[in-house]
């Protein structure tokens, strides 16, 4: 059976339904708010690597506040800060642009207010740099 998806006439909720084809011209409620809905034209793949994300997934990444995300600690580079990481993990999921302009309101907000500027918070590394360093050959 196929997923569909439908998107509710009251509040713009999408959701997906796995169902008949021969179900799936049947008018649907929103699960959220009870309002009719109209099935909409769901993107498919064929799984070659990459991944898509569905319309469920799209729609809980849009609701994440973007100042808020966390970078997985593998993915950080050496002592990059908490700003730093939350504005890469931001770029990366193409919300960027929405961290920018929200942190530039915060600074204006701040500024505004006769608040100090932040100080940067030191970090230091988890772990030595001497293990990625060129060890000489080893004699035999």
């Amino acid at each position: 059976m196929p997923i569909y998806e439908w998107r509710c006439d009251g509040h713009g909720h999408v959701f997906e339904v796995l169902t008949s084809s021969g179900a799936a011209n049947r008018q649907r409620q929103c699960p959220s708010c009870g309002a009719n809905s109209k099935r909409v034209i769901s993107t498919f793949a064929i799984h070659s690597g990459a991944t898509i994300p569905t319309s469920s997934e799209r729609a809980a990444a849009a609701d994440v506040d973007v100042t808020k995300l966390n970078l997985p600690s593998f993915a950080r580079p050496c002592a990059m800060d908490d700003y730093s990481a939350t504005r890469l993990a931001a770029h990366k999921i193409g919300r960027g642009a929405e961290f920018e302009d929200k942190m530039a309101v915060r600074e204006q907000v701040r500024a505004a207010r006769g608040e100090p500027a932040p100080k940067p918070i030191a970090v230091k590394p988890g772990h030595s740099h001497k293990s990625h360093a060129k060890r000489p050959p080893q004699q035999s």
